[in-house]
């Protein structure tokens, strides 16, 4: 959609004038959530997404710094073969907590940001390449990266959880609603398929059908919901 706002200027041989204004930056933390519409046809004709992306990436450390060490430390101990937790436990407790979190706030921070450039280039193979969509990458990368504003959010939800919980790895899914399940794969499979994720999924499908004319965002989010679900089926083997 940006490049076609291009050549329909040049067409008409005139230079073409500058991008619309993009809605304020703060404005559009509200907007992916009440709005993501009306945001994400504002941002096909300009999109940007590396103030977004920076801001999830420090909102995601910050609420690394929040969680105790302890967790990060039992989570560190749970990837460990059980042969070897003992002494690696033992060596673990003697290091500062600052150390724990430091990993954790730079690991989380610098994954974060490195996502929706990751993603986009998924969704861009899948809609341009193979379902044949007029949108730039630049596009994808903006709205994967606006998205993030969900999961962000989901994030800090979900640190309540796992503090109440002292598990990591505890989030708001679908398998919340169905603690009377026994243990075993379709439990494990529920507990993955995050709330967040699911609905950053439909917000995302909304944006990407807005950066390619005559795209339906339902079919677009049916496909980025089928990718979070994958994803939870392969978390759920391990």
């Amino acid at each position: 959609m940006a490049d076609d706002y291009t050549h329909s200027q040049s067409a008409l041989g005139a230079e073409p004038p500058p991008p619309p204004p993009r809605p304020p930056f703060f404005h559009r933390l509200w907007m992916v959530f009440a709005q993501p519409g009306e945001l994400f046809k504002a941002l096909a004709l300009n999109p940007a997404w590396f103030p977004i992306a920076v801001l999830v990436a420090l909102i995601t450390a910050a609420i690394m710094w929040i969680l105790p060490a302890e967790l990060f430390l039992e989570a560190a101990i749970d990837r460990i073969p059980p042969d070897q937790a003992e002494d690696a436990a033992a060596q673990m407790a003697q290091m500062p907590d600052i150390v724990f979190k430091g990993f954790a706030m730079g690991g989380a921070a610098l994954v974060t940001f490195l996502f929706p450039v990751i993603l986009s280039v998924v969704t861009y193979v899948i809609f341009v390449f193979i379902r044949g969509d007029n949108s730039t990458y630049r596009q994808h990368v903006c709205v994967v990266a606006h998205t993030g504003v969900i999961t962000a959010a989901g994030t800090a939800l979900n640190a309540f959880v796992q503090l109440r919980s002292g598990d990591l790895t505890r989030t708001l899914s679908i398998g919340t609603f169905f603690p009377f399940l026994s243990d075993g794969y379709f439990a494990e499979f529920l507990l993955a398929l995050d709330l967040f994720y699911l609905w950053a999924a439909v917000v995302a499908g909304i944006g990407l059908a807005s950066a390619a004319p005559g795209r339906k965002a339902g079919s677009t989010a049916a496909v980025l919901i089928g990718i979070v679900v994958v994803t939870a089926l392969i978390r759920a083997a391990f």
